[in-house]
């Protein structure tokens, strides 16, 4: 337990630390975010600071010492421009969500997804500067997840598998913690869809997210969608100087949203929206725009090199002049994703792949398979309205809200479009908040809140989530320990080498490096500063 609590603290104030000085002491100083959204916003820094990084090294323990010193330095000359302030009511609310993250942390065993690609691609970037074509020792490497590159650089390798709960559990700490001190701050604002939304979000991660075993790359994605959101709107009636730093601010995080899962890429609208309010179309002349343009060329250039393509699995962004692109690879992707997703495997009837596909054939064999899970998510989202009208007093209003209610109803048939295409539930719990949040808003009604009863509802909400987690800890007799555990369900295989002329790699997902499923007997080998495998 004393390694998961100092790996925590190290962590955290790793991230903090970078969002303070990437956010407030060098760009988008004029937007006087405070110190959550900066922390928040570290998580972000500290995931493109690991995309760079990668180019040149590997994301091994030095680079968490590097980092460490670093900001310990800068830090202590800007200490006088930093002021954190917070009051008692939010030092109690961070210490009631640094109880639950860690509890959280010390229930959560070994994470499936791990054992899928996760865990090769965390390990082979905790070990090797990118590698040219490594789509090929896994099709799936090519995804190339930001979110796996921040846990290739937030581990210390010999204790990567609990690691990896723990920044989940940083991202959950700090999101909860912003969002109930937020709740708190809106008597000030009296802002009443900003009031919506926190108790929508709140409420929903309060009883959804209670393992962060589940985690995987989709709930932190949508943990900062969320984020995302309520930033865009909170922001919305800035200073004219401030716009084009907003615009900016809510690009960086669609990027880094939409290099977490390709899906995300429809939180760009957020940033689009702005433009169209602001009427801002100098944002990009701004000097937060060459952050943006620089964490875009390590998207793009990460992309490249990993599978010759833009964009994976985009089979037609892929370069076929470069003898490392994946584009075979990818066109089967995108060709067989929609029909797997909509349980076509499950299909027992006479219709090929292409027909099962049209006029709707599919939803009946997709319901059947997901029906318990896709009522489970509808019905607490009705279940998060009624608690909204209980903790409230509902009254009409004569607000229209046209923009804030058009930007959330995009945003929603933006994700119906992205559902109906791969319909898996644990991709699209943005749906089921939107979907929320437009039964709260469309009605010309204002919620005034019963502070008493509101906050009595969070508290039973956090017991619940707490209890579940001692509840597991116990079971587990107070051990958390998961390479044993993974031993014990004899999940773990030794490694396999293998041998590319003069490259040496494994098959399997964890134990060495570089690691993945493929074998490599009918590709090439050279190295020109990086590892090149082509065909």
């Amino acid at each position: 337990m004393s390694s998961i609590i100092i790996h925590f603290f190290l962590f955290l104030f790793i991230v903090v630390s970078n969002g303070l000085i990437l956010f407030k002491l060098i760009i988008f100083k004029n937007l006087k975010l405070n110190s959550l959204e900066t922390s928040i916003l570290g998580l972000i820094a500290t995931g493109f600071l690991a995309q760079l990084l990668n180019f040149f090294i590997p994301l091994n323990d030095m680079v968490i010492y590097c980092n460490l010193i670093i900001s310990i330095v800068i830090l202590t000359i800007y200490r006088k421009k930093i002021h954190l302030n917070f009051n008692k009511s939010t030092t109690l609310i961070l210490l009631a969500m640094l109880f639950l993250s860690l509890a959280q942390i010390y229930s959560s065993g070994f994470s499936d997804d791990l054992a899928h690609y996760h865990g090769g691609q965390i390990i082979n970037s905790d070990n090797s500067k990118y590698i040219v074509g490594i789509n090929f020792l896994h099709h799936h490497y090519g995804y190339g997840s930001i979110w796996l590159l921040l846990h290739s650089y937030l581990n210390f390798n010999e204790t990567f598998l609990q690691n990896i709960h723990i920044i989940n559990a940083i991202t959950l700490f700090l999101i909860l913690s912003y969002f109930i001190t937020e709740c708190i701050k809106s008597d000030e604002t009296n802002d009443n869809l900003l009031f919506i939304l926190l108790g929508v979000f709140i409420f929903f991660f309060l009883m959804k997210y209670t393992r962060l075993k589940e985690f995987g790359l989709d709930r932190p994605g949508i943990l900062l969608f969320c984020f995302l959101i309520y930033l865009s709107f909170k922001y919305k009636n800035i200073l004219e100087t401030q716009q084009s730093a907003a615009i900016n601010l809510t690009l960086i995080i669609s990027l880094f949203l939409t290099g977490i899962k390709l899906f995300f890429i429809f939180s760009f609208v957020i940033p689009l929206f702005l433009m169209i309010k602001y009427k801002n179309s100098k944002f990009f002349l701004k000097k937060e725009f060459l952050v943006l343009f620089v964490f875009s060329l390590s998207y793009f250039g990460k992309n490249i090199l990993w599978t010759g393509c833009l964009i994976y699995p985009l089979y037609f962004t892929c370069f076929s002049q470069l003898n490392w692109n994946s584009q075979d690879i990818a066109y089967k992707i995108m060709s067989t994703i929609e029909a797997h997703t909509k349980g076509f495997d499950s299909y027992k009837g006479s219709l090929s792949g292409q027909e099962y596909l049209q006029d709707y054939n599919w939803v009946k064999t997709w319901f059947g398979i997901v029906s318990e899970e896709f009522l489970t998510y509808f019905g607490l989202s009705a279940f998060i309205v009624v608690l909204m009208v209980a903790s409230t007093k509902v009254i009409k209003s004569s607000s229209s809200l046209v923009w804030e209610k058009s930007l959330i109803l995009t945003l929603f048939f933006s994700n119906l479009i992205l559902f109906l295409k791969t319909p898996v539930i644990r991709y699209h719990h943005t749906l089921f908040l939107l979907l929320t949040i437009l039964f709260l808003v469309l009605p010309k009604t204002n919620f005034l809140r019963k502070k008493t009863i509101f906050f009595s509802i969070i508290a039973i909400l956090f017991t619940f989530n707490l209890s579940k987690n001692i509840l597991r800890i116990h079971k587990n007799n107070y051990f958390n320990n998961p390479i044993q555990h993974l031993k014990e369900i004899k999940w773990y295989q030794k490694p396999r080498q293998k041998k590319l002329e003069n490259f040496t790699y494994y098959n399997g997902w964890i134990g060495a490096s570089p690691i993945g499923n493929e074998n490599l007997n009918n590709y090439k080998y050279k190295k020109i500063f990086f590892d090149i495998i082509y065909k």
